[in-house]
């Protein structure tokens, strides 16, 4: 970093090459074979160990935030009231209920459904580690044996981004012996945290010596591969080693996940809130900013004496000192942050937890996960009705997800000769789908190709998977493209207009809650051309296969166009036209609902068509102003 910081004051000729060397403690590897080749205690001499730790030790403390003691929390008064914490009593009112949690306490499904389903409440379980025999219930009990069994192995303090800005962020790594001597010797207001998420290669061994406790291993985001996904335990299973002034902002979890922290060591304090109290209330920061919100002390210091004194009570603040061998249970969607507290004598705490989502919080999650990522909710439903039936109980009768799918008719439309047909795809062959419908242009509906058309992997093109194997694309998103009975400042006479962005940021943006939501529609995007990769995960239907725009060696402008997707918010539409070509196409609705009007070609002629001087192709007036009257077109009605 110093290096870096010299360099950019002075000026580097075109051409110029720079070599900066990588401490042998950073790694861009998830494979322990290659980050642990310089482990300590292996092949490194002793002094280049100490070399190499301290050098990764200025870099931690030349991170921006981490190396400054600005109000100076490791000594004097604020020591002392950090301290103090350890030590409180919860204030009347605001403490958690706690639960035997062995064999002989509460049975899983009475303590799910007490705890977890509904608004949720706090728990802490005591005894689990024993009762369930995890190895780590001795070897993690006082810092002391916790070293002993494995202080040698490299763990993650926290990661860097490269420095040519591309691939996988550095994992900056330390032993855990030298992360407690770190601990020890820090004086910064703001000290790192580790949080490990790899445990391959020797790191596995941590994992060998706990579980999910027996009460807590309910998790609906098990349910298969692709589901694991939408929600990995890489990102959702922790080991946690922090010292003094360490812990988390307030913040909420993930995916509507509820969680379960076990400490093994030390003391830890938690501050929780109710899923509807303002983050304004009680200090919290909206989103991801909490981690990046500066050091978790000053919540401690700032608004935890406050709230305790004030208006905790009346918020539902909930307050427990956690000890070794205790179990928090914190319900999804319930506000919480944390302070680590050593013990008297030693330097770390160490607690393994893991985000789960138990069935009895379908409720709450549900309607969560439909607003957030329809696609997948769909999916996730279909594999919830097919493997985990019973736990469809748990959501009020009228919800959608319970009701046995309507029937719907066979045949739309009431003019015999313009209607549409609806066809299971198990009951139509290609010959019959050509000889009546593709040769005869009329319309169709086939039903049941869904799961043939979208791979597992992609949870039906779920918004997660789209922004995380997609999302750095920029695409580009029409903006008021939409229903002019449904536009707002600018009247139905405002243009259409189109800007890029990012794709990850267009799906947040079409979020529902969004206030850029409106109007806002990735429309006709070509796959081949901008998405490439996502053709892995689709396959065109059999009864469409014979595509000769597709199949002609004459290169033409729709050559490499299709297939396209759409994506867009509620209101959003084609408006009324004559596809080029004048062709025929096909289209399969992913999640939503599409509402279509067809009009017969002989009939056209009806919709005031406009052929501009030049062009082929016909314009027609918003199918709305047709509708209203305020076109006139006699023929229509």
């Amino acid at each position: 970093l110093a290096t870096q910081a010299a360099m950019a004051e002075g000026v580097l000729d075109d051409g110029t090459e720079v070599f900066i060397p990588m401490p042998d403690n950073w790694s861009d590897s998830d494979s322990d074979a290659e980050s642990a080749k310089g482990e300590p205690g292996t092949s490194a001499p002793a002094g280049d160990r100490a070399d190499r730790t301290r050098q990764t030790v200025e870099m931690l403390n030349a991170v921006p935030g981490h190396g400054h003691s600005e109000r100076a929390l490791a000594h004097g008064e604020a020591a002392a009231a950090l301290q103090r914490i350890a030590s409180l009593a919860p204030a009347s009112g605001t403490a958690a209920e706690k639960l035997d949690g062995t064999s002989s306490g509460i049975a899983q499904e009475a303590f799910l459904e007490r705890f977890a389903a509904g608004p949720g409440r706090p728990a802490v379980l005591t005894g689990v580690p024993e009762a369930e025999k995890w190895p780590a219930a001795s070897h993690w009990r006082r810092q002391a044996d916790f070293l002993q069994h494995h202080g040698r192995l490299p763990v993650q303090v926290t990661e860097m981004s490269s420095i040519h800005g591309l691939g996988k962020p550095f994992r900056v790594e330390l032993t855990l012996e030298e992360y407690a001597a770190y601990a020890k010797e820090n004086n910064v207001d703001w000290p790192f945290y580790i949080w490990e998420r790899n445990f391959q290669g020797e790191r596995r061994r941590l994992l060998e010596e706990f579980s999910s406790p027996k009460i807590m291993a309910d998790d609906l985001y098990d349910l298969t591969p692709e589901v694991r996904e939408f929600l990995p335990l890489s990102c959702h299973l922790f080991v946690l080693v922090g010292g003094r002034r360490t812990g988390s902002n307030m913040h909420k979890d993930p995916k509507w996940s509820s969680a379960w922290n076990t400490l093994l060591c030390g003391k830890k304090r938690w501050v929780m809130f109710p899923r509807d109290v303002q983050a304004s209330e009680i200090g919290a920061l909206e989103g991801d900013a909490y981690k990046d919100g500066g050091p978790q002390a000053y919540w401690w210091l700032d608004h935890y004496p406050r709230l305790r004194a004030g208006r905790g009570a009346e918020l539902g603040m909930v307050d427990i000192l956690q000890c070794s061998g205790d179990t928090v249970f914190i319900p999804a969607g319930w506000w919480h942050a944390t302070l680590n507290l050593p013990d008297d004598g030693e330097d770390i705490t160490v607690a393994c937890t893991r985000n789960v989502f138990p069935a009895a919080t379908l409720p709450y999650v549900l309607p969560r996960m439909r607003d957030a990522d329809p696609a997948f909710a769909t999916t996730f439903v279909g594999l919830l009705r097919q493997l985990r039936p019973e736990a469809l109980r748990f959501l009020p009768e009228n919800d959608e997800a319970r009701a046995s799918a309507a029937k719907l008719p066979d045949i739309v439309g009431d003019c015999e000769s313009w209607q549409v047909c609806r066809r299971s795809f198990t009951s139509l062959s290609m010959a019959e789908c050509r000889r009546d419908f593709i040769r005869k242009g009329r319309p169709l509906i086939i039903t049941g190709l869904g799961p043939h058309l979208i791979s597992k992997e992609s949870c039906n093109l779920s918004r997660d998977f789209l922004s995380t194997h997609f999302g750095e694309k920029m695409v580009a998103v029409y903006r008021n493209f939409c229903d002019p009975r449904l536009r707002n400042a600018g009247g139905k006479d405002a243009e259409d207009r189109a800007e890029l962005m990012r794709l990850r940021e267009a799906l947040q943006k079409l979020q529902k809650g969004s206030a850029e939501r409106e109007g806002l529609y990735i429309y006709d995007l070509s796959l081949p051309l901008q998405l490439p990769g996502l053709l892995e995960q689709i396959r065109l239907p059999r009864f469409f296969s014979h595509c000769y725009l597709q199949q002609t060696m004459r290169q033409h402008c729709f050559s490499k166009s299709w297939p396209t997707l759409f994506i867009g918010a509620e209101g959003t539409q084609a408006k009324l036209h004559v596809d080029q070509w004048h062709g025929h196409f096909w289209m399969y609705l992913v999640s939503g609902r599409k509402r279509w009007t067809i009009w017969h070609p002989d009939d056209a002629h009806l919709l005031r068509p406009v052929v501009k001087p030049g062009k082929v192709h016909p314009n027609f007036p918003d199918l709305a102003d047709l509708e209203e009257g305020k076109v006139e077109a006699p023929g229509f009605r």
